[in-house]
């Protein structure tokens, strides 16, 4: 390495240093970053505000906060005494979603959104209700203005087994009648006219006649084929009600106080911050410590749950001028708390009132080598880019190369995808679920159960086969970009066991980097941001034009980073990223969906088509034991009723499924609807089978949203159903000497192709009168369905010419006009909505060309006179 890239490096590393420094100082020493660390000269007093931590509620557009959290620690101590962590929290007011309905009280409490209270400006609550006064919070669950159709016999599913039933509209399309439903009961019904609100109102523990679920009704229409009601406003809130009082214990943290201005706890034993722990404060927040001898935490919110969570940074406000972001002070951004590695910084230079100045904001990071799950790997080098985690190289001696590997030299990125070391067991013919299609089969194991024939394969096409020993690597390499023979997967065989009747593999490390790779270059642009520099060192980006920070505005930075900015006339921002909760990484319950008293049944667990060990099981509240080896769990219920089954296992998203459990000789009808996925138009099978041997029903009526089938159910258990209108209906079956039984099918609207265009060019931008000029627009689908479209060229507003196109979804296709016009001028040319402009100039006359020729005959004549 030469002088210059040392140079660079250490430029670089001083330029982080500082930054880091920077955040320290802006951060104070009590507050303002997430990460706690003893080596960063932080008080031992410290406090987690809404606005300095993600976890906690936040209104950005007031800039009220709800929560905080205040530890007192001992100067080298890893203990947290008695009553020395304090947590408050204050109810504040916030808008409804649908604004006309005005304001309500909302509290966090464990990291979570509580219902604290409906206000004098709750337009249908009518009176101003406490429920935080008699000791309850209750969570929020939905809050929306989306607009929603639906129509006769669909339903409007709520959460918590609620949904709202659309029986009928009028004949002039003035009422409609809806009925609540809770678990398949109607609770409630009412008549409506357009604009205007269903209210549901239940006892929340001592209080009494509470809106738990608001309905805007914006308007009702009946046609001559389809009546249609559409929905501008949802509210709910849980009926299972949190208690709260004094001396309660939640976690590690007891009540010291309750009153309708707030809740404060305080830990009531004290708490070890051991090296490497997680450890559960209250609800879903823990304390994450580094397995590190410096004394290194944070809090985090559990988010295993699927679904999109918020990280944002510390706010930028009067209190917190936050100029600087890092890890330490933004949770978007790449972190090993471990091993301390952070590699990305976001800055701003110069904010000039609500404008960050052209090549002001700075964005910068650095690879840095961070250690596998598996142990046994060594290391490999990682570079946080745009708040993702990317692949940047090996180092020498890594998974069977004796030389480095650096993609990043090579301007190559490459997403890290699985980086784990928890332990999975395979059965021969069963397969490892890997990313991006990809899949890793235990073909056969051999005769003496020492060594494992593994195939590869990408959407079910093989790719790579190979024979792996106990205790040995499956490593798969492949190019990425100019870097070749990258290990791409790797996978570690830790036991392999062979018996009379089942072969088993043993899976204890897995690494997958993308094959869909990130190329970049200097001058590249992502979003506001443009490469500026690029080396082996690091990366840096600037904003290329000026950024303004107007009111209630969300600024697409780059990638997945963004800054939103307050609704308010007071500066306040914060970059955010948003994280999605994959439900491909849940667990999977396969169980009847009907056991009885006193049968024995298994329940087995998987994830990602592999069986799980050390899974826990709960039926109800009541855990059940975890999985073995085999990934199943031998489960007697004891009593009838419907009951929900959760698997739950660190790292996993928990699985549910519902099941009844009937008593011995009564039998209950099971209800499927295939396709699996029904649209609009649609002709289904209802399947109707006994939960008993899952044998065909025939003679079953069946209810399709409350209307019943013309035909019962065939020798098959089999009825068709042809569906008119989309939304989400009950589907149920009845027939005598069995319980009813029902399910849920939701219908999409009716498939369309959706054509888009983009990159409208015209070559060249002038040409004389009479010359064709060469329009070009990229097509492309993106419905869902393969469909035809004609492309028409218009030029002046006038349609000159066109082209039937036809893509498959997804597909995209480049289309060529060409134009010729006689008169000079401007004109405009416009494609799929896109428009540009060309000039047409006066055509040189003949004679004017001819004496040009002329002269130029004459001009060379005369040269070579003078040269002879």
């Amino acid at each position: 390495m030469g002088i210059k890239n040392y140079i660079k490096i250490l430029c670089l590393f001083l330029a982080f240093g500082l930054l880091c420094l920077s955040v320290a100082a802006q951060a104070s020493d009590s507050t303002g970053n997430r990460i706690w660390d003893e080596n960063a000269n932080e008080s031992l007093t410290y406090t987690w505000t809404p606005q300095t931590y993600s976890g906690f509620y936040y209104d950005l557009d007031t800039g009220e906060g709800s929560e905080n959290l205040t530890v007192q620690l001992s100067k080298g101590s890893r203990t947290i005494n008695k009553r020395n962590l304090q947590y408050e929290t204050v109810p504040i007011q916030t808008d409804f979603e649908y604004g006309k309905w005005g304001s309500y009280d909302v509290i966090g409490f464990m990291a979570e959104r509580y219902f604290a209270g409906y206000t004098t400006n709750s337009s249908f609550a009518n009176k101003e209700i406490s429920v935080i006064s008699d000791g309850q919070l209750s969570k929020v669950l939905i809050d929306t203005d989306d607009r929603k159709s639906l129509y006769t016999g669909s339903s409007l599913v709520l959460d918590e087994g609620y949904s709202l039933n659309m029986v009928e509209v009028d004949i002039n399309g003035n009422t409609v009648w809806v009925q609540l439903e809770k678990d398949g009961k109607i609770v409630d019904e009412a008549f409506l006219s357009s604009n205007s609100d269903y209210v549901y109102k239940a006892d929340i523990g001592d209080t009494e006649d509470v809106p738990i679920i608001a309905v805007h009704f914006a308007q009702i229409f009946s046609g001559s084929e389809t009546n249609a009601v559409f929905v501008e406003g949802i509210f709910q809130i849980s009926d299972q009600y949190v208690k709260v009082q004094n001396g309660d214990e939640f976690g590690e943290m007891e009540v010291s106080s309750t009153s309708s201005s707030g809740i404060k706890m305080r830990n009531s034993d004290s708490i070890s911050l051991s090296k490497g722990d997680t450890i559960d404060i209250m609800g879903k927040l823990s304390f994450v410590v580094a397995d590190s001898n410096e004394l290194r935490f944070a809090p985090i919110v559990e988010t295993s749950e699927p679904g999109t969570y918020e990280l944002r940074g510390t706010v930028h406000d009067d209190k917190f001028d936050t100029m600087v972001w890092t890890p330490f002070n933004f949770e978007g951004f790449y972190y090993n708390i471990d091993e301390n590695i952070s590699t990305e910084s976001l800055a701003i230079e110069n904010l000039d009132g609500r404008t960050i100045d052209d090549e002001s904001l700075v964005y910068s990071t650095r690879p840095e080598n961070v250690k596998f799950e598996h142990e046994g790997w060594g290391s490999y080098e990682v570079i946080g880019f745009m708040a993702e985690k990317y692949f940047a190289g090996y180092p020498e001696n890594t998974l069977g190369n004796s030389k480095g590997i650096s993609v990043l030299s090579d301007r190559v990125l490459s997403k890290v995808l699985i980086d784990d070391d928890d332990k999975k067991s395979l059965f021969t013919g069963s397969s490892l679920v890997l990313e991006n299609g990809y899949s890793l089969k235990a073909a056969e194991v051999d005769v003496n159960g020492k060594n494992v024939l593994f195939e590869l394969y990408k959407n079910g096409k093989l790719l790579d086969s190979g024979i792996v020993s106990q205790g040995g690597d499956y490593i798969y390499e492949a190019d990425i970009g100019g870097a070749e023979n990258v290990p791409m997967i790797a996978v570690h065989i830790s036991t392999v066991f062979r018996s009379t009747e089942t072969d088993a593999v043993f899976v204890e490390g897995i690494f997958q980097i993308s094959d869909d790779f990130l190329e970049i270059s200097g001058g590249d642009s992502f979003g506001e941001m443009k490469i500026t520099s690029i080396s082996d060192s690091g990366i840096t980006m600037k904003n290329e034009d000026s950024i303004s920070l107007s009111k209630g505005d969300v600024v697409d930075l780059m990638g997945n980073v963004k800054f939103r900015v307050a609704d308010a006339s007071v500066l306040r921002f914060y970059p955010f990223v948003e994280t999605e909760t994959e439900a491909g990484d849940q667990l999977d319950i396969e169980i009847p969906d009907a056991l009885v008293v006193g049968k024995p049944t298994e329940i087995l667990v998987t994830a990602r088509n592999v069986l799980v060990v050390g899974a826990e099981v709960s039926v109800g509240n009541k855990s059940i034991g975890t999985t073995g080896d085999s990934g199943n769990l031998t489960f007697t219920p004891s009593n009838e009723g419907s009951f929900t089954v959760t698997a739950s296992r660190e790292g996993y998203v928990s699985g549910t499924k519902k099941v009844d459990v009937l008593a011995q000789g009564v039998l209950k009808l099971l209800v499927s609807v295939s396709p699996e996925t029904v649209r609009e138009g649609d002709q289904i099978d209802i399947k109707v089978t006994d939960s008993e041997e899952n044998k065909p029903v025939s003679g079953a009526d069946v209810f399709f949203g409350g209307q019943i089938i013309d035909a019962q159910t065939d020798e098959k258990g089999i009825t068709s159903y042809m569906v008119t209108a989309p939304g989400t209906y009950v589907v149920n079956a009845t027939k005598t000497g069995y319980e009813d039984g029902e399910t849920q099918v939701e219908v999409a609207e009716k498939a369309a192709t959706q054509f888009t265009f983009s990159d409208l060019t015209i070559q060249p931008a002038s040409v004389e009168a009479g010359t064709a000029v060469n329009i070009r627009v990229n097509a492309m689908n993106n419905g869902d369905v393969t469909g035809e479209s004609t492309v028409e060229l218009l030029v002046n507003n006038e349609s000159v010419d066109s082209e039937n196109v036809t893509l498959n979804p997804g597909e995209n296709k480049s289309i060529e006009f060409s134009h010729t016009e006689d008169t000079p001028g401007t004109y405009t040319v416009e494609v799929g909505g896109l428009s540009e402009s060309y000039e047409v100039t006066k055509k040189a006359p003949f004679f004017s060309g001819m004496a040009t020729l002329g002269i130029l005959s004459i001009a060379f004549v005369i040269l070579r006179k003078r040269r002879n």
